[in-house]
């Protein structure tokens, strides 16, 4: 046992250097009286500029709340534990020489150290660990994250949106090809809007149900609300009239307007085959004639 100095005669200065992570001694009354190699490599400064001149008491708005309370709490003989804090280092007035940078994220470990009687201590060692480029990896992560959010939030809400349209649309449709039975095996259909090979696909299948449901003899067909009237639209008409009559009902035009009525001729489509009356009126007054006596 000769061979070991006292514990006690071991140099802190030289015990702190050993230490690869950044570590310090602060006496209570807020005094840096000691700091190793690690703590000037990070900061810049050396520590004959540090060491008797940065005060944490002289301080405490740079290090901010959450290391000031573990400071206080070590002092009063607890070892403390403190997240990454953001250290302003930059802001202290003490030492003269530049920092190497003005913020540091640390995450600390506080020791006290000679103890009084009362478990308080006269010093405190800590140990930090830079984790600045830790944090602002953090940081950049938690901000995709909040555009990814935001992102989805909207690709929700189209969705969303796209979904009530849809609906909106789907209720738009049935509403402008309401099948109507007017009177016993006559019915009527208003024709409402544009109508592409989907639509009247859809219109066809209504109307024959219709037919069939009710055994129709008449369906009247309005083309009173037709905004847009062209070739594909009268190639449409007439197949749902023949599709009519193949169930063994006649289909009836009705409220065709002067422009559709030069537009059927000029593409040449041909309507002898077919009833046609001037409004639904006249039609359902001749329907009602061809109905066989009760």
């Amino acid at each position: 046992m000769s061979d070991y100095p006292p514990l006690p005669s071991l140099s802190i200065t030289e015990a702190l250097d050993d230490i690869p992570d950044i570590a310090f001694v602060y006496r209570d009354d807020g005094l840096l009286v000691a700091m190793n190699s690690a703590c000037e490599r990070l900061t810049g400064v050396p520590r004959a500029a540090a060491v008797g001149n940065f005060n944490l008491r002289h301080n405490e708005l740079i290090l901010g709340p959450a290391l000031v309370a573990g400071y206080r709490a070590a002092f009063a003989g607890a070892a403390q534990v403190v997240p990454a804090t953001e250290v302003r280092i930059g802001e202290q007035q003490a030492i003269e020489t530049p920092f190497s940078r003005d913020s540091f994220w640390l995450e600390t470990t506080l020791f006290p150290l000679a103890r009084r009687p009362d478990g308080s201590a006269y010093y405190v060692m800590g140990l930090q660990r830079d984790v600045t480029e830790l944090q602002q990896a953090r940081a950049e992560i938690d901000a995709a994250r909040r555009q990814i959010d935001v992102q989805q939030a909207t690709i929700d809400s189209l969705e969303a949106a796209h979904r009530e349209i849809e609906s909106q649309r789907a209720t738009i449709e049935a509403l402008s090809t309401p099948v109507i039975e007017v009177w016993d095996g006559i019915l009527t259909l208003p024709l409402l809007g544009h109508y592409n090979h989907e639509r009247a696909t859809r219109m066809t299948e209504q109307v024959l149900e219709a037919v069939t449901r009710t055994r129709a003899r008449h369906v009247i067909l309005d083309l009173t609300g037709v905004a847009v009237f062209d070739a594909s639209t009268g190639d449409h008409l007439l197949q749902l009239v023949a599709a009519v009559n193949l169930l063994g009902a006649t289909g009836v035009l009705v409220g065709i307007q002067a422009h559709v009525a030069r537009l059927l001729v000029g593409l040449g489509v041909g309507l002898q085959n077919v009833r046609v009356y001037q409004d639904l009126r006249q039609a359902l007054k001749a329907c009602l004639q061809e109905r066989p006596a009760a």
